[in-house]
């Protein structure tokens, strides 16, 4: 895909002024363990969802018990920007980490019976769960553009370069239509990775 396509420009990890707008290794790992700020363990669900998967916090919202495969311990979302014929109807299977699938199944009851419930894990409206997000956000010193659901998004794909994910998983997680999209998270490896910088600094 040519680095001039329109989607490629359309889309950059700073503002107009050269401020990040993605949460960095450190400031995804601090926003983590900032989580136990929310006294509901469902709005700490909510957010984690966000940081395991990268979806959009309407995606998180609609996903139903149907939704979750516990077994598999995989997250199948549906991508609601897809247009045309696939708007409404693309859904990407993302994995999820063994620990917070079992948090998951336990806290919204998803085995047995309840895992074939078409009903929402999250009652709240985007409204509330932007609030949520954002008292997490201040309890961990986080502030500015990256400071959201969008900066905990484009983090999980700037993480996911750094760690060598391939580009088309990437592409695939994070519901992109082009690969043009995705190659904003490949640019930043570089630079966000001080693994091989140090391995240089230290030869």
């Amino acid at each position: 895909m040519p680095r001039d396509s329109s989607a490629y420009r359309g889309m950059t990890l700073f503002t107009d002024v050269g401020e990040r707008k993605y949460l960095n290794s450190a400031e995804r790992q601090t926003f983590y363990d900032c989580l136990g700020i929310l006294d509901d363990p469902k709005d700490r669900s909510f957010c984690e969802m966000i940081f395991w998967t990268g979806c959009r916090p309407s995606e998180a919202l609609a996903l139903t018990a149907l939704n979750i495969d516990v077994a598999e311990r995989v997250v199948v979302i549906r991508s609601l920007k897809k247009r045309g014929e696939m708007k409404g109807r693309h859904y990407r299977p993302v994995p999820v980490p063994d620990e917070f699938m079992e948090r998951l199944a336990m806290l919204h009851g998803l085995r047995g019976e309840a895992a074939r419930r078409d009903e929402r894990l999250w009652s709240f409206s985007r409204t509330t769960g932007w609030a949520r997000m954002k008292v997490v956000m201040e309890a961990a010193g986080l502030h500015g553009e990256k400071a959201c659901a969008k900066g905990l998004r484009h983090g999980y794909g700037v993480h996911a370069a750094v760690n060598r994910v391939p580009e088309t998983r990437i592409k695939k997680w994070l519901g992109h239509e082009s690969l043009a999209t995705t190659e904003i998270y490949l640019d930043m490896a570089a630079p966000e990775d001080r693994h091989m910088a140090e391995r240089m600094w230290a030869a």
